[in-house]
């Protein structure tokens, strides 16, 4: 499967908070420039970008919400937050740190695993309706290999039903360190910051009830 790589330019908290404080992100009750026809599939088979089957690739039975072509599903059925994988360099020998960084473990990968405590979904942030739920380690599904890179990806535990209509859900990732992939010295591109940080923007999703 071709990963979908979330390099740096990750989102700063601040930023997150001005965003949904101005308005400009995107929220809950905001007015449909059209009327939505579609509708989940009544299977859960959430197809990547290159025709990957999700479900069978990462092993969740759930549908699958997160990648553009999976952000629908229908009332009262549970659901996997899926989001971007994270790759970093095949080895320490080939790996290439900013100055002054020092890995915890030799390997890039092995760095990353040592240090990722997990990741919190937010739902509907912002809004008087925002509930959020965190998970551990278990987040990371599967290791694999593309192009030489090893990549980690990411789907969370079954997560609660949402209600009819337009909700957004954020992932939240936890690191107990600061992790540099090793790709490349420039920390804005390689790295991220310890602690909890956005991992993605405010992802539009969107339940339908069932049809009689």
């Amino acid at each position: 499967m071709k990963p979908i790589r979330m390099r740096a330019a990750v989102v700063s908290a601040a930023l997150a908070a001005m965003l949904v404080a101005t308005g400009t992100g995107t929220a809950q009750g905001q007015a449909p420039t059209a009327a939505r026809v579609a509708v989940p599939p009544a299977d859960h088979n959430c197809l990547s970008p290159d025709g990957t089957n999700l479900n069978t690739f990462l092993g969740i039975s759930e549908r699958i919400i997160g990648p553009p072509a999976c952000r629908e599903a229908f009332v009262g059925e549970q659901w996997v937050r899926s989001f971007p994988s994270w790759g970093t360099a095949a080895s320490g020998d080939r790996a290439r740190y900013p100055r002054g960084y020092t890995p915890a473990r030799f390997n890039p990968m092995d760095d990353f695993v040592s240090k990722f405590l997990g990741i919190r979904v937010v739902n509907d942030i912002g809004t008087a309706q925002e509930q959020s739920r965190t998970f551990g380690p278990e987040t990371i599904r599967r290791f694999a290999v593309f192009e030489g890179i090893p990549f980690a990806y990411f789907g969370s535990l079954p997560l609660s039903p949402l209600s009819a209509g337009a909700h957004t859900s954020t992932v939240f990732m936890r690191l107990s360190a600061e992790h540099c992939d090793g790709l490349t010295r420039r920390s804005d591109l390689s790295c991220l910051p310890a602690g909890e940080f956005p991992y993605t923007g405010d992802t539009p999703v969107r339940f339908f009830p069932r049809s009689s």
